[in-house]
């Protein structure tokens, strides 16, 4: 005996009544990307098309846009950072934006820009305005991606490279993010703490371990280096990391204070949150420094030998 359309339709109502009010089966679902950069928060907001079966994104042959057209679907893809950011040589204010791609005659995209109004469906672009922001755009072959993709495909301590990809097709754009420290020294700023220090690595308890030497120079470029020489093993490889380390020493935004930082390959890695270099500071030479922690323990004393 076949169920009662009341009896179907109250089945049907009980079984809605488990599913939450804001679930939806999208064909393009909605995704999100948020990357860091020395403190500055990049985040994309966007829906996912796919090919589906089709073979190019863009250009003759491709799927055909609209001239104006947000790299997503739904709604109008969104970019919001909380600092200043340039992007390919172009510099965005803070703030949050929809994004478009002007496309040419072939629909290929041959512009990005950013629109202050987020808040508008895919299929309806803004018009050219004063308030918009343009970078050029230039769009490489790829391998095949499915599903249309932003990722941070490269990460600097500076900037990095984003991308989108879909089809065959890759947009890159450099990015370069408003540095929260500043990496050089003026030549009065380093003149105090140049020299050659005896250093002894400091043990729970105030117990020193054997002396060896740092050598605090600058460089032309306007870094300051602390080379580690012969810095004693320890049981955890202390010390043999820091006679390998590139230690750079950015200025602390005190006189006389330094904040550590590794580098690699002549670029900077990472510093040392929290943790500072502090030369005594006397008019002249320093005569001494301490390394601190981000716990504010001392954990190397320096005296200058020259």
């Amino acid at each position: 005996m076949k169920p009662s359309v009341v009896a179907l339709s109250m089945l049907l109502a009980a079984s809605a009544g488990t599913v939450r009010a804001d679930a939806q089966i999208r064909g393009s679902e909605r995704s999100s990307l948020t990357q860091t950069i020395d403190g500055t928060d990049l985040r994309i907001e966007y829906y996912r098309p796919r090919m589906r079966g089709r073979e190019k994104a863009f250009g003759d042959g491709g799927i055909v846009w609209e001239h104006v057209w947000t790299p997503g679907a739904n709604w109008a893809t969104k970019f919001s950072f909380q600092k200043p950011v340039t992007f390919a040589g172009t510099a965005v204010p803070a703030g949050t934006y929809s994004i478009w791609f002007q496309t040419d005659e072939h629909f290929v995209p041959v512009e990005l820009f950013f629109e202050p109004d987020t808040l508008i469906f895919h299929l309806a672009g803004p018009a050219r305005a004063e308030d918009q922001i343009r970078i050029p755009l230039t769009v490489e072959e790829a391998p095949f991606r499915e599903v249309l993709t932003w990722d941070f495909e490269d990460i600097r301590s500076d900037g990095g490279t984003l991308t989108m990809r879909w089809g065959t097709s890759r947009v890159a754009i450099d990015v370069e993010v408003e540095p929260s420290m500043r990496l050089t020294t003026t030549p009065e700023e380093a003149a105090p703490a140049l020299g050659i220090y005896q250093a002894t690595m400091m043990g729970p308890g105030g117990s020193a371990g054997p002396p060896f030497t740092i050598t605090v120079r600058r460089t032309d470029d306007g870094i300051l280096h602390a080379d580690w020489e012969e810095v004693a093993e320890g049981p955890d490889g202390m010390g043999a990391f820091l006679n390998a380390l590139d230690m750079w020493l950015l200025p602390g935004g005190a006189e006389g204070w330094f904040v550590p930082a590794e580098a690699y390959d002549g670029e900077l890695w990472e510093t040392w949150a929290g943790s500072f270099f502090e030369f005594e500071v006397t008019g002249g030479a320093s005569p001494s420094f301490v390394l601190r922690d981000d716990s504010d323990n001392v954990m190397a004393r320096g005296s200058r030998k020259q």
